[in-house]
């Protein structure tokens, strides 16, 4: 009987291996796929990065069965775990590392995965080297995290391999991994920034903002050091610093041209390459309209710290610090500026001393604050001051004011106040006086300050200070009231000569009180008809004829008769009166002038005129003239070089000369800045000052000025005019030296309208 026949038991088996496999790998895929799966889906969950990596690194010890896994960075040679799971708290993994092995060094120099069935024990962390045999993984991250570090690191007991699978698992976790944290750490460093960068602007000290600026881009990017430095633009070089970091290394001060990267710094884009030894730096430029004013470093042993999110978050931190320095430097200039608008409306220009509001307001706090319950004032201004002004000229004035002031400065106690309140006034507040005594030892002091001469364009001048005293006591003094005592006694000194000191009393007091209603009257004086006009002649020398009379106002006071013009011709200037005063007497001599003209047609007039009249809103000088029917063209103002060549005064001198009018300028020869004057002002006559004519056949040295003056105004066509000719001998050595005009009381005192006409009709 046929037997059956049998399959081949080779296919079969081929078969069943094949299906096997398929099976395994088919297993070994899903088993890798879900491995995956798992791991995306925590680096996918919400979380902060630190949270992040310790999940991650959790579930990688899970799913690869390793015993340590661990984030490092490499650092000197070695490895240095960031976080871990299975190292414990305090492992000196943390701190001192292990070893960096071949196979580490590769993979961080190549980029690529690598595993080891049995590592050595030297290359393993402490807590592994003795448990036997452990095989390991090494897998590059990408570089973008400062958290993760360079390497991911997993470890299992027994010698159990790593496959290839398992390192292109690895490698795509790592990857996603390092991007999930930089991803996170960048919003989590914006979002920081958000709230810490508009802070900034609330540093207004320049050291405090930059300390604060350094610290915050270290904790944001997490280097050893970081310096911010601002650009001294005078010098192009990097000045003021701060430091943020374990050690302050300094860097070296150098022009910033020569720092890295200085052309990328320059068009505002960030540098990051090696500095000096070998470790890695970053700078970014801090700019404001296209110019670099600081600079972010950044310096460390990590190249991570300076990877593309570190770039982009300083970048913003420089930014914000931009704003900020701007902020500080406008605050600081607007505090600059309010503190000299404060010194401004405080302080004298001059002497830099308190002025008047400040010694009120000062005056007013001691008396409420003294412990003697007493203060003393001190009023005083110097003698022989006006003599040194004409002479040398108001610049030599001020000279001297502010070396009076510096030795007052040092004279005074300190917690005293010293102030100027114009001209040659000065006023000392002396807090805790107790008598009038401690003041007048203070007035002696002061005199003793002054005593030595002071050198003024290589001339010694000697002053002394006549000196009021007052001692007010709280609750029943002011400040106001202690002011005007105090100046009445200082009116007393000087009456009593040069040098004095006197203490207010009941006779300054009511010289006080006098000298107050003498002011206030003044300005009703000519509604009251108690001004008048006299008119003294200006005399042709050689013919002895008059052509011209100087009109001069005076005031009869109906109880205190007649007031010199010494006294209130100044207070008319102080108090603004002699605006409307001043164009009364030009209009009074002007209509005069026109009547005199119709029997005398070539006389003048001439007729002192203050800065005050000339400035703009004022009384049209000109319009007045032409109201009283008089002929500019022979009507003469008389100014001294108190009459400021401001614009507003040079525009309404310009008309007048345009219509005819003359400029005479007074008391000439008694000022240094003389000459000066006549460039900028258009005098057409000179009148010499009465001091040198009186003195002139007696001193050599006032002959020789009048002569000098004589030549001046020869040399620039002007008429000269002598006043104060009292003697024959006065004008017959005035006759000799060429003078042509002349006035004084040996050729006519001041006389009425009547007696004018009468002297005109009997020296034609």
């Amino acid at each position: 009987m046929p037997t059956g026949s049998h399959p081949d038991p080779e296919p079969a088996d081929a078969l069943r291996a094949a299906l096997a496999a398929a099976e395994q790998a088919a297993a070994s895929a899903y088993r890798d796929t879900a491995r995956l799966i798992r791991l995306l889906t925590v680096i996918g969950t919400p979380a902060r990065p630190a949270e992040l990596i310790d999940r991650t690194l959790t579930v990688l010890s899970e799913v690869f069965a390793a015993d340590v896994v661990c984030a490092a960075e490499a650092v000197d040679g070695r490895l240095r775990a960031t976080a871990s799971c299975g190292l414990p708290d305090g492992d000196p993994a943390y701190t001192t590392g292990w070893p960096l092995g071949p196979t580490a060094r590769e993979v961080l120099a190549a980029g690529a995965a690598s595993a080891m069935r049995e590592v050595p024990a030297a290359d393993l962390p402490p807590v592994l080297r003795d448990q036997g045999p452990a095989s390991g993984a090494w897998i590059p991250f990408s570089g973008g995290s400062e958290l993760v570090g360079d390497l991911l690191v997993l470890f299992r007991r027994g010698g159990d391999p790593f496959t290839p699978a398992d390192l292109q698992v690895l490698l795509s976790v790592a990857y996603r991994m390092d991007s999930a944290v930089e991803a996170r750490e960048r919003g989590a460093a914006i979002e920081r920034l958000a709230t810490a960068g508009p802070g900034l602007a609330r540093h207004l000290d320049p050291a405090l903002l930059l300390a604060e600026a350094a610290a915050l881009l270290r904790e944001l990017i997490g280097t050893d050091h970081v310096w911010i430095r601002t650009v001294d633009a005078g010098v192009a070089t990097l000045a003021a610093e701060s430091h943020a970091g374990s050690v302050a290394d300094r860097p070296r001060r150098i022009p910033v041209d020569k720092l890295p990267g200085w052309d990328r710094l320059r068009a505002g884009e960030p540098f990051v390459g090696l500095g000096e030894a070998g470790q890695t730096v970053m700078l970014v430029p801090v700019t404001r309209d296209g110019e670099v004013i600081a600079v972010l470093t950044a310096r460390g042993r990590r190249a991570r710290s300076f990877g593309k999110t570190a770039a982009e978050v300083a970048t913003v931190l420089a930014n914000y610090l931009s704003v900020a320095i701007t902020n500080g430097e406008l605050y600081r200039a607007l505090k600059a500026r309010e503190r000299e608008l404060h010194r401004r409306v405080s302080r004298d220009p001059l002497t830099g001393l308190a002025n008047r509001t400040v010694a009120a307001q000062r005056i007013e706090e001691a008396l409420a604050t003294s412990r003697t319950g007493a203060v003393g004032l001190m009023f005083f201004d110097m003698d022989k001051f006006k003599a040194v002004n004409d002479r040398l000229g108001h610049e030599a004035g001020d000279e001297l004011i502010q070396q009076v002031a510096a030795r007052l400065r040092e004279t005074v106690r300190q917690g005293d106040l010293l102030a100027r309140f114009g001209g040659d006034e000065f006023v000392l507040v002396v807090d805790d006086a107790a008598v009038l005594g401690d003041l007048t030892d203070m007035g002696r002091r002061i005199q003793l300050a002054l005593a030595d001469p002071f050198v003024l364009r290589g001339e010694r001048v000697r002053v002394s200070a006549s000196i009021g005293a007052v001692l007010g006591r709280r609750g029943t003094a002011t400040a106001s009231a202690m002011l005007r005592d105090a100046d009445a006694a200082m009116y007393v000194a000087k009456a009593r000569g040069p040098g004095r000191v006197e203490v207010f009393d009941d006779e300054a007091s009511h010289r006080s009180v006098d000298r107050l209603d003498l002011r206030s009257e003044l300005s009703q004086a000519l509604d009251r008809g108690q001004l008048s006009v006299v008119y003294q002649p200006l005399i042709e020398l050689k013919s002895n004829v008059v052509r011209a009379f100087e009109a001069l106002v005076r005031w009869t006071h109906p109880e205190r008769g007649v007031v010199p013009p010494e006294v209130f011709w100044p207070m008319a200037e102080e108090t603004g009166a002699i605006v409307p005063i001043g164009a009364w007497l030009l209009g009074e001599s002007c209509a005069r002038l026109a009547a005199w003209q119709r029997e005398f047609p070539a006389l003048a007039v001439g007729v002192d005129v203050a800065p005050a009249q000339l400035e703009p809103g004022q009384v049209d000088l000109l319009e007045v003239i032409r109201a009283a029917g008089a002929d500019p063209g022979q009507v003469w103002f008389e100014v001294t070089e108190r009459m400021d060549a401001t614009p507003g005064i040079t525009g309404q001198v310009a008309a007048l000369r345009a219509a005819g009018v003359h400029f005479m300028l007074a008391d000439f020869g008694m000022s240094y800045s003389g000459l000066s004057y006549l460039r900028r002002f258009p005098v057409e006559g000179l009148k010499i000052d009465r001091t040198f004519v009186a003195s002139m056949n007696d001193d050599e040295v006032h002959r020789g000025v009048v002569r000098a003056i004589l030549a001046v105004a020869e040399s620039l066509s002007v008429d000269v005019a002598a006043d104060g000719i009292e003697t024959q001998a006065q004008l017959d050595t005035l006759l000799d030296l060429g003078c042509q005009w002349g006035q004084g009381g040996l050729l006519g005192p001041p006389l009425t309208a009547d007696e004018a006409t009468r002297a005109l009709r009997t020296r034609r």
